[in-house]
């Protein structure tokens, strides 16, 4: 091959690249992770989360990692593979009484975008009466 076959190849991959990942971008949806439970709970309650798009779509079977941490920095990390309504929640247990911080992560996918936030929780004195 001659330099110039060469260079046409590569111009050619290069497009095709730019191109795809323009794609890509163009159809990724943004993504959220909302804290629908109460910012007060006590033990024995859930922490609940939905994962939508921009639009409100909901993603099932999705993994979000929460991680609860207290405000000496202590961290409790959690799993949750989202359901059919793209909802989640973990049961929280021997917590202390006091301020802490919900942080969700959603990692995303080839058209949907990762989502990071951060959100105030409260456990209070006592331990639920709901039954899961």
């Amino acid at each position: 091959m001659n330099s110039k076959t060469i260079i046409t190849v590569v111009v050619i991959i290069l497009i095709i690249l730019i191109g795809g990942f323009l794609f890509v971008q163009a159809n990724s949806h943004n993504t959220k992770v909302d804290v629908t439970s109460n910012s007060t709970l006590k033990n024995g309650d859930a922490v609940q989360i939905v994962l939508t798009d921009e639009y409100r779509n909901v993603y099932p079977g999705e993994s979000v990692q929460i991680k609860i941490l207290d405000e000496s920095g202590w961290a409790n990390y959690y799993d949750v593979v989202t359901d059919d309504s793209g909802e989640g929640s973990v049961v929280l247990s021997t917590f202390e009484n006091g301020n802490y911080t919900i942080h969700t992560n959603y990692n995303g996918t080839l058209f949907n975008k990762a989502y990071h936030g951060v959100d105030a929780l409260v456990i209070d004195d006592g331990y639920s009466d709901y039954d899961y």
